[in-house]
């Protein structure tokens, strides 16, 4: 009878002393997934406004390109109407493409 009672106590402390490791290993998992979620957010951020910038850039040198060739008289610069299409088509596929990568694996 007296054996009983120890065992009982002693599976009574195994399973306590259990809980607590895994509810220490709930909390270590927790606080690292708070961590990876704010250190993604910054990353998140950093990359939005490169990609912000270097679409903006791009889109700014397409519309100078077709501006210039708009004005084809006075600056003598001239592209013709095939090579003027495939310019806006191309660039606006590179745009929305590139665009949709990036901020679909930035905000899955």
């Amino acid at each position: 009878m007296h054996n009983s009672k120890l065992d009982e106590l002693l599976e009574e402390s195994e399973k306590s002393s259990f809980k607590s490791l895994e509810l220490d290993t709930n909390i270590a998992l927790t606080a690292q997934e708070v961590s990876d979620r704010i250190q993604d957010r910054e990353e998140r951020k950093k990359y939005a406004s490169k990609t912000f910038i270097f679409l903006s850039s791009f889109t700014s040198a397409i519309l100078i390109i077709i501006t210039i060739a708009g004005f084809s008289t006075a600056t003598g610069f001239k592209l013709d109407d095939t090579v003027l299409i495939a310019l806006i088509t191309s660039s606006l596929a590179s745009i929305v493409g590139i665009f949709i990568l990036v901020m679909r694996y930035l905000f899955r």
